[in-house]
């Protein structure tokens, strides 16, 4: 499945659930094609199709030199009824981003230049008295957006927008329910003035408090809206934990998503008694793929070292400890280059907030720091393990409360497989690694004596040495654009 073909998916699914949910209403004019695009971050060729298919759905009516109007009909009972079941997954992933996107628009506002700083002005400017609901919902995207933007990294764009989307809640009147997201111009005046002052004078933390409470505040009336909601339509909030809204997917390809699950499995010992990996026709019955998905899965094992296809025999799994890179890399090629961005994208958005959502972990199992501590001993010396970072990674995510960080962490992992590809660099470029095993060590340590207190700061650490050991074998390594990249996300 191809990447353009996951964005057609997500981004139908997308609006098909504004419209169930009320964002879009019957009779009301569509945005152009030119609005999805910008709004979504999609393509006009992704924007065409599924303007087709909604069309041919009859969601939309679609007219030649015409706006599209919205054509799904059904009461308000019913809008208020597909949100209110929404309504344990919404507040988990309000609770989620909110210790996930403050702490990437701190560091945002850390680099912002003066163009971003005169863009904040006019944004500021633009406030009037004459401004609809919708106008500050707007003007809102456009700051956050571009206090994104100096991180120069791609996955966090997608995520701000992504999330625009996803916590947009509409209103839906009925007796006695007030909007959770009414404002005043004089509110939202004040909010920006306060915001861009900060940024200003680099009051980074106080700034970053704002924007917590921001999140935790909307998160708290939003699902009061909900409940509120709840008593008119008798509906009941469904558990999710399959959250699809998050689209890291549409940057990996479903073969190379299926290796990082086999690499999971590997790391959780799921296959230590077994010599083999399953076989082609036992992929393609388990994950419900084509036989090119399942080789093309296998042939990437086969590349990043974690596995050997024998002939007639099938794919022998490699020990730990002895994985090693077969292949030649092309370090020009702009496939090659674009898989290692989003490596150093997803480590970059991981490193930087890993602290705050660890400090949301409240419960660690028994036995899970003995488990770690005896499968991080068969990692090899003096190079990043692959194995004990997946390990580490695995953990974390294990432990996190929220599944809308789950989610996205996972989705991370999936393209944090092709981080694999720095195999092929020889071990010379690599830095001791005895300062790692000591990182790791620290987890190990909190997790077996269960101090929750000490895991953000331990976690925190090891994958901050991580990020730096990659940007520094590739500062070493010299390979053009890879080089001035990993310069850019350091």
């Amino acid at each position: 499945m191809g990447r353009n073909q996951q964005l057609y998916q997500y981004l139908y699914q997308t609006i098909t659930t504004q419209i169930f949910n009320g964002t879009f209403i019957y009779g009301q004019e569509f945005p152009s094609q030119r609005e999805i695009c910008q709004r979504y971050n999609a393509g006009i060729t992704t924007v065409r199709k599924v303007m087709k298919l909604l069309a041919e759905e009859g969601y939309i009516r679609t007219a030649q030199g015409q706006p599209s109007v919205v054509t799904y009909c059904t009461s308000k009972e019913a809008l208020a009824g597909f949100l209110v079941q929404s309504r344990e997954e919404i507040t988990d992933a309000y609770k989620g981003l909110g210790l996930l996107m403050p702490i990437l628009y701190r560091e945002g506002a850390k680099r912002c230049n003066e163009s971003e700083l005169c863009l904040f002005d006019n944004i500021l400017n633009t406030i009037s008295e004459q401004m609809e609901l919708p106008d500050h919902y707007q003007l809102s995207n456009a700051f956050f957006t571009a206090l994104l933007r100096p991180l120069k990294n791609q996955l966090i764009i997608d995520l701000e927008l992504d999330s625009e989307n996803y916590l947009h809640i509409p209103y839906i009147p009925f007796p006695g329910i007030d909007d959770p997201f009414a404002t005043t111009v004089e509110r939202t005046k004040t909010w920006f003035n306060k915001a861009i002052f900060q940024i200003k004078h680099k009051q980074f933390d106080d700034f970053y408090a704002g924007t917590s409470r921001l999140y935790c505040d909307s998160g708290e009336r939003v699902d009061n809206y909900l409940y509120a909601l709840g008593k008119y339509t008798g509906s009941k909030s469904q558990k999710n934990e399959d959250i699809h809204w998050f689209r890291i997917k549409g940057h990996s390809e479903l073969y190379a998503r299926l290796a990082m699950t086999i690499v999971r499995r590997i790391v959780a010992g799921e296959f230590d008694n077994e010599q083999y990996l399953p076989s082609i026709p036992k992929l393609m019955e388990e994950y419900r793929i084509t036989k090119n998905t399942a080789r093309r899965a296998v042939n990437l094992l086969n590349s990043l070292g974690f596995a050997q296809t024998i002939d007639k025999k099938g794919s022998v799994i490699t020990p730990e400890g002895e994985t090693v890179f077969t292949s030649e890399l092309n370090w020009a090629d702009p496939v090659i280059q674009e898989r290692l961005s989003f490596f150093l994208e997803a480590l970059q958005i991981l490193t930087l907030t890993v602290r705050n959502c660890a400090s949301s972990i409240f419960f660690i199992p028994d036995g899970l720091g003995h488990s770690l501590e005896s499968r991080l001993h068969t990692a090899p010396e003096n190079r990043i393990s692959p194995l004990s970072f997946q390990l580490l990674m695995n953990t974390f995510i294990q432990l996190l409360p929220y599944q809308s960080l789950k989610n996205i962490f996972r989705q991370l992992d999936d393209l944090l497989i092709l981080g694999h590809y720095m195999q092929a660099i020889d071990k010379s470029f690599y830095p001791d690694y005895s300062e790692m095993a000591l990182a790791m060590d620290v987890v190990v340590t909190a997790l077996k004596a269960q101090r929750i207190d000490s895991l953000p700061d331990a976690f925190s650490n090891a994958f901050t040495l991580v990020y730096q050991n990659v940007c520094l074998v590739f500062s070493k390594f010299h390979s053009g654009s890879i080089l001035d990249m990993s310069k850019n996300l350091a």
